[in-house]
């Protein structure tokens, strides 16, 4: 369904220009794009019926957006269809198709599409790693996406931040820490990117204290942590309980210059919640407004249902009120049904308990006249 605010934006560009055919090459593709993210099948249907009466859905610029709009609409076969008509020596539509695929969530499909490309006897250039590796790591599919690292090798890509960060974070999603770690260790050229993949590698495995350790080890070089890096941090060591750990690294975040982002601050408040540590949650939540940092809808799911662990109707009404102000109702729902559903246990407990308590005073006052 396109939200009324893209339908506007659509609507506009195409009005300005009276029709269809005075698009420029890159209001065709802002458009396709939206209709992509709102999944406006029919209305992106209707564009690629233009772009195909004016011969140009073939051109790849075009194809490759086509790709990935039917592949955001779940339409696998539109988008097959797509592909196949873009030209048999475009070595880009392979990539086109690989990394719709895996940016969209068919893993399985991107497998077999790379599959398909070796049977072809096409070279694969390095743009096409990271997606298949993506989608290898998704898979939890090691042996492939060793097999994919041997190619790696023998093509000389080996050298790629994108690609070596990709083979990072496909062992870690395999299992292989340590072999995460190996292609890291060896790779000459680090970057922000690839710490981080690194960092979220150990976090995912619960191994905290290396991926700090890491992060320490990388500040004595030229490669600084930023707010993505502390981040990770913040949500590993929350994950893990340690929530001293977690108050220790956001402010050594802010010692180092990083400035917390709603990231940071929805992750202390989050993981103060899932430690039971419902008063620190709001307090953080109150400095966080202190500061100027609006919370948005995943830091009002993450504290709500402290409110409802609490009954503090209060609190939680206040906090729900903001999410409706901030059109944020969808995104809180279940937080607020959690909430609801808390005070309502409450409510229901004190109603029993003040039932029990007639109930005994009655059965007191029957036995005192019978006597």
């Amino acid at each position: 369904m396109l939200s009324s605010v893209k339908r506007a934006v659509c609507n506009k560009i195409i009005t300005d220009h009276c029709s269809l055919h005075t698009l420029s090459s890159d209001e065709y593709v802002k458009i396709i794009e939206i209709y992509g993210r709102d999944r406006a099948l029919q209305s992106g249907k209707a564009l690629h019926g233009h772009l195909v009466v004016n011969g140009l859905s073939r051109l790849t610029h075009y194809a490759s957006k086509l790709v990935a709009f039917y592949t955001e609409c779940r339409q696998l076969n539109d988008a097959r269809k797509v592909f196949d008509k873009i030209p048999q020596t475009n070595v880009r539509r392979w990539i086109v198709l690989v990394g719709a695929y895996a940016r969209h969530g068919f893993h399985q499909e991107a497998m077999d599409v790379f599959c398909e490309m070796q049977v072809e006897g096409v070279e694969p250039n390095k743009f096409v790693f990271p997606s298949i590796l993506k989608a290898s790591g998704h898979l939890s599919d090691k042996r492939t996406g060793e097999k994919i690292h041997t190619v790696v090798l023998k093509n000389g890509f080996e050298t790629d931040a994108f690609v070596v960060s990709a083979l990072v974070d496909m062992y870690a999603k395999c299992g292989k820490i340590d072999k995460a770690r190996s292609v890291f260790d060896n790779f000459g050229e680090k970057d922000l990117v690839t710490l981080n993949v690194m960092v979220s590698g150990y976090v995912h495995h619960r191994c905290v204290e290396e991926a700090l350790n890491l992060v320490k080890e990388m500040q004595l070089t030229v490669i600084k942590p930023n707010v993505v890096t502390w981040n990770i941090l913040i949500a590993g060591f929350s994950q893990a309980g340690d929530e001293s750990m977690v108050g220790k690294l956001f402010q050594l975040m802010q010692d180092s210059g990083v400035e917390p982002d709603v990231v940071s601050w929805t992750s202390v408040i989050s993981g103060f919640v899932q430690n039971f540590r419902y008063m620190d949650a709001f307090d953080t939540f109150k400095k966080m407004f202190g500061v100027g940092m609006l919370p948005t809808s995943a830091t009002i799911s993450s504290l709500l249902p402290a409110c409802a662990t609490l009954a503090d109707l209060k609190h939680g009404k206040e906090i729900h009120s903001y999410a409706v102000v901030r059109g944020f109702e969808e995104d809180t729902f279940f937080g607020a049904i959690k909430f609801v559903h808390g005070c309502w246990k409450l409510e229901r407990f004190c109603q029993s308990e003040k039932e029990d308590e007639e109930k005994k005073t009655g059965e007191v006052a029957r036995l005192q006249l019978d006597q």
